[in-house]
């Protein structure tokens, strides 16, 4: 296995054990407090924490290239949370999840004409199990009544996860996952101040929910995405992703008493393996897919 390859392992890996701590974001979401507050908060603190990171590191600096790339991300982020929040609190999390993970596959899919990334026929045999299991996961056909305006918002949250994958990757190939990660959360933070501001003054008890969406599943988690988005393909990034919506059943498992049925079980066991197909293709195809992306 040469460098290439295994930094391509890496960079998976890290955005498998990124994915399984997503899928405890449903916890935080729960709430009575409005979704526009939650996401203002949270991009906040996941600023405040890579700024300094990146003033220590004497790495925060204003970027001279894909600016206005760097803007769009910011604001199409800002814009995804939002809309993915709020489905949350108007339909159920399977639902919302089900719907939201259409998303990768239309950055899959687009990802070919725009950036040239022409995954194999194994990536997106992986991706077709990892959606098949996710279906099975969540079971989004289980619940009585479906909330238009829930599928709703989830549907444009996918569109805008789509967009965000497609609008960062050649920003993070540039200008590198911390420097990418810090200028979209900055322009997510100018875009929702005074959400920010009625988050910490209305509802001051849920600081500590904020620090953790903020500065650990914002912050440090934008910054391992965004590093690890640069080395794989968006097809393998896709597949690898649908592990957020399959942990986020062990995390209701865990915490909130909801234990899964067989059929979920099966669902968590098919995105596994199609994360493992997708791991596995890392080699002479994905080094030539990223040789493509690079020209």
């Amino acid at each position: 296995m040469n460098s290439g390859q295994r930094t391509q392992v890496l960079a998976i890996g890290a955005l498998a054990g990124l994915s399984i701590a997503w899928g405890a974001i449903p916890l935080f979401v729960r709430n009575d407090i409005p979704s526009i507050q939650l996401v203002g908060a949270r991009v906040t603190f996941g600023a405040v924490a890579l700024v300094a990171v990146a003033a220590a590191l004497g790495r925060l600096r204003v970027p001279q290239v894909r600016r206005w790339r760097l803007v769009l991300s910011g604001v199409l982020l800002a814009l995804h949370w939002v809309t993915f929040f709020e489905s949350i609190k108007l339909t159920t999390v399977a639902v919302a999840l089900a719907v939201l993970y259409l998303g990768p596959i239309a950055a899959a899919i687009l990802a070919g004409p725009l950036f040239g990334e022409h995954a194999g026929r194994r990536i997106w045999v992986a991706l077709a199990v990892a959606l098949f299991g996710t279906l099975l996961v969540v079971q989004p056909w289980q619940t009585d009544v479906v909330d238009p305006a829930g599928v709703g918002m989830a549907a444009l949250s996918a569109a805008l996860l789509a967009g965000v994958m497609l609008a960062g990757k050649p920003v993070a190939k540039d200008l590198g996952g911390l420097t990418m990660a810090t200028g979209e959360l900055i322009v997510a933070t100018v875009l929702l101040a005074p959400a920010t501001y009625e988050a910490l003054t209305q509802n001051g008890e849920f600081i500590v929910d904020f620090l953790i969406l903020g500065a650990l599943f914002t912050g440090l988690a934008g910054f391992v995405f965004w590093e690890s988005m640069r080395h794989v393909p968006v097809a393998a990034v896709s597949v690898v992703m649908y592990l957020e919506p399959a942990s986020a059943v062990v995390w209701a498992a865990l915490f909130l008493g909801e234990i899964p049925n067989t059929l979920s079980w099966i669902g968590v066991i098919l995105v596994i393996v199609g994360g493992l197909v997708a791991a596995s293709s890392t080699g002479k195809q994905q080094d030539a897919i990223g040789a493509q992306a690079a020209m």
